[in-house]
């Protein structure tokens, strides 16, 4: 029980079903659900950031026929609009939840290279793109963090876990993108840029929609409360002992 609580395996609704499938225990099932599909968007999406940055100089210089000066500029407008965007984050946040920002941004990063790979290259195309794929991607790790920690589901190895498969998408979506342009040309970038934050935009949506369906987010503290549960933060337990408090006094006074 205290091993399920540590993980937030305790906080999950129902069974430990998934699609007609037993997985055993509470825990895997967060695992299965939450952890894992999170885990893989870490990696596909961090990756396909460091991808665009490693890559828009010699694609913009070879594929959209930018002048170098102008090329070698993007590289500077893709993170400062990546500042930009954290920065923006941080008032958003006190409106929305980190689901509500997540999916958004996430659908602009995956416009914008979308918008890159069919549009004619040009270089107005080319700076509003990377101006859109710096601010959409910009949220998403420090969102995913929120989310988890907002249904009690951020752990001291999760956090490790996510680090891990950011560095993982560090080191391969980059010599990916070099193999397929190699391979294809740099018309390939774009595209499979696209998908794979196109997937891990779909995962994220997923279990974005999964945690609303099965838990209810405790607004004050920022734990989870299982559908016909009770809540877990530590504002709403001391609200419950006040409660508790004044229904043994009024006992006492009826006696």
């Amino acid at each position: 029980e205290k091993e399920g609580a540590a993980d937030g395996s305790s906080r999950a609704v129902g069974g430990s079903t998934v699609l007609g499938i037993d997985l055993g225990s509470r825990r895997a099932y967060v695992r299965c659900t939450v952890h894992a599909p999170l885990l893989l968007t870490t990696t596909l999406c961090i990756g396909a950031e460091i991808a665009y940055a490693a890559w828009v100089y010699a694609y913009a210089a070879h594929h959209a026929e930018m002048r170098s000066d102008e090329a070698a500029y993007l590289s500077s407008l893709y993170w400062s609009a990546f500042v930009v965007g954290r920065l923006s984050a941080t008032p958003l946040a006190a409106y929305f939840s980190p689901g509500s920002i997540l999916v958004p941004s996430l659908a602009l990063e995956v416009l914008s290279l979308l918008a890159l790979a069919l549009l004619p290259p040009s270089s107005n195309v080319m700076r509003a793109g990377t101006v859109g794929a710096g601010v959409g991607v910009s949220m998403l790790f420090s969102n995913i963090l929120s989310l988890l920690a907002r249904y009690g589901l951020l752990t001291t190895a999760m956090t490790g876990a996510l680090g891990a498969f950011a560095a993982i998408g560090h080191m391969t979506v980059p010599s990916l993108a070099g193999a397929a342009i190699d391979r294809h040309g740099y018309a390939a970038l774009m595209p499979l840029l696209c998908a794979l934050n196109g997937v891990g935009l779909a995962l994220l949506t997923a279990v974005v929609l999964h945690l609303r369906a099965n838990f209810h987010a405790d607004e004050g503290s920022g734990g989870a409360v299982p559908q016909g549960g009770r809540r877990l933060g530590g504002r709403s337990k001391r609200a419950e002992e006040a409660r508790r408090d004044a229904a043994e006094m009024q006992r006492d006074a009826a006696e």
